[in-house]
């Protein structure tokens, strides 16, 4: 008779959510023998019982802003006016002297939330915002939005997905303010679902508000487990689509809010094998640097058509008829040829480090999505070769770019992942691996979920699966998702 395996998996299968299979406590697992890895268990057990989602009384006392107005002597800065150009050692807007010392502005937050909003916003530079910009150039551009927002806000759901966004951006920051940090966020980030959830678009204002919530929703989401955000960027692009082409007329910096949600359910898309919401046309934003995918939005089309495409083969079980061959012919032609279309003084307008890393962008999510074709073509294990010279010049490019700019930017993840699912070897897989949190820099809960995803995919690989691209969803989904409006 066998013993029982033991109840608690090992430190590495627990980390990545893998089930940990072994004969006894004292025996390594399969997954650590395969990999040669140290088999232990060392964390403290978990408490019994549900995590609560509801912030409780806090305690402890509240600490002092870092660049408070006792500590700093500030200005007021006209938001209108061209003198805002230069450098100033912290941004301080017109409310600073107010939000934190004055709760009379906003008197709906308590004192954990106006701290995170005030510390938010006294972090001019550099600010946790910043992490989501291709270039330090929309630095300015994007914090004045961010505030100006949080000011004119013509409801409370608004400032609800601010305070999520805040509270979450800084817990990951400093380590002493997860836990508060938490309870903060999943209470606002709950009245800001609800808000999406009843808001119907009828002005052009409505429309802001349905991209501004969608956008600070999903970036709370990325940053917790168990978030949704593709379920969120979803319902919102639904939301927003019947009016898509009233967007195409308004500010610009709007439209980069869009293509926000579009890049993160494409994306998501790609890896389920389902067809996006909106598709964005190759003509629709020429002459345009979006802050967060810099010259890349024309490419969005293609990347819609290569998720209706595998969406396809999905339902057919891969099932490769003449019309299927002729359209991924067409789309392959046309990643080829395609190349951004950068406004004419593009040069003029950037520092040569943020033209590489935006020319870099754009190149990496082109070659990544030639590398998809190529596997709904072909299996892993099959055209290796012709797979793995794209899959390397990936990451030549990424490599580059971090470099180059000091930094990873914005929509690396996905090529980056995209790429590393071509690697077999022991070494080079750990080395990917270590490089994780240097490329993957948008939250630590990403960065654990690319790490499941190889390890989702390699496994299946290592084990011989015949897998095409349209099955990768089912490696890195083992469970079914929950389809549903948010």
């Amino acid at each position: 008779m066998s013993l029982p395996a033991p109840k608690r998996a090992c430190d590495q299968c627990h980390t990545l959510k893998e089930k940990c299979r072994r004969s006894s406590a004292t025996t390594s697992c399969e997954r650590c023998d395969r990999l040669s890895q140290t088999c232990k268990t060392t964390r403290n057990l978990a408490k019994l019982g549900r995590k609560p989602h509801i912030a409780r009384k806090l305690s402890y006392s509240l600490p002092t802003s870092k660049f408070s107005l006792a500590t700093c002597n500030t200005k007021k800065l006209d938001l209108s006016s061209s003198q805002n150009n230069k450098p100033y050692p912290y941004v301080y807007l017109p409310f600073d002297e107010g939000l934190f010392s004055n709760p009379a502005l906003f008197p709906e937050l308590d004192k954990w939330e106006r701290y995170f909003i005030n510390l938010m916003k006294d972090l001019g530079a550099p600010s946790p915002l910043d992490k989501f910009l291709i270039g330090p150039s929309f630095h300015e551009s994007h914090h004045r939005f961010f505030v100006q927002n949080l000011l004119r806000a013509p409801t409370s759901t608004l400032k609800d997905a601010t305070v999520a966004c805040a509270a979450v951006l800084l817990g990951a920051q400093y380590a002493q303010y997860t836990k508060t940090s938490l309870e903060v966020g999943y209470r606002r980030a709950a009245l800001a679902v609800s808000g999406l959830r009843s808001l119907q678009i009828c002005k052009e204002q409505d429309l802001v508000t349905a991209l501004i919530l969608g956008v600070g929703i999903v970036t709370f989401a990325m940053h917790v487990v168990d978030g949704q955000p593709f379920l969120i960027s979803r319902y919102t692009l639904a939301l927003v689509k019947p009016v898509y082409h009233t967007l195409l007329t308004m500010d610009p910096s709007i439209l980069d809010l869009l293509m926000c949600l579009v890049t993160e359910e494409t994306f998501e898309c790609l890896i389920r094998s389902v067809t996006p919401t909106i598709r964005i046309g190759e003509r629709d934003r020429c002459d345009v640097v979006d802050r967060f995918i810099g010259i890349s939005s024309s490419l969005f089309g293609l990347l819609y058509d290569l998720c209706d495409v595998s969406h396809s083969m999905r339902v057919t079980g891969g099932r490769m008829d003449i019309e299927m061959v002729e359209r991924l012919d067409a789309i392959q032609d046309s990643l080829e040829r395609w190349k951004p279309s950068p406004p004419p003084d593009f040069i003029e307008r950037f520092t040569q480090s943020e033209v590489v890393g935006m020319l870099t962008q754009a190149k990496v999510l082109r070659l990544a999505a030639c590398l998809i074709i190529h596997r709904l073509r072909y299996p892993y294990g099959q055209r290796d070769k012709e797979a793995l010279r794209l899959s390397r010049a990936i990451m030549a490019e990424i490599d580059m770019v971090l470099k180059s700019a000091g930094r990873s930017i914005p929509c690396m993840t996905f090529p980056y992942t995209v790429a590393c699912f071509e690697v077999t070897e022991i070494k080079p897989r750990a080395a990917v691996v270590n490089k994780i949190p240097v490329v993957v820099t948008f939250s630590r809960q990403l960065q654990l979920q690319v790490r499941r995803s190889l390890s989702s995919v390699w496994d299946g690989r290592d084990g011989g699966d015949d897998i095409y691209w349209f099955d990768i969803g089912n490696y890195i989904y083992k469970t079914p998702s929950t389809w549903t409006d948010v």
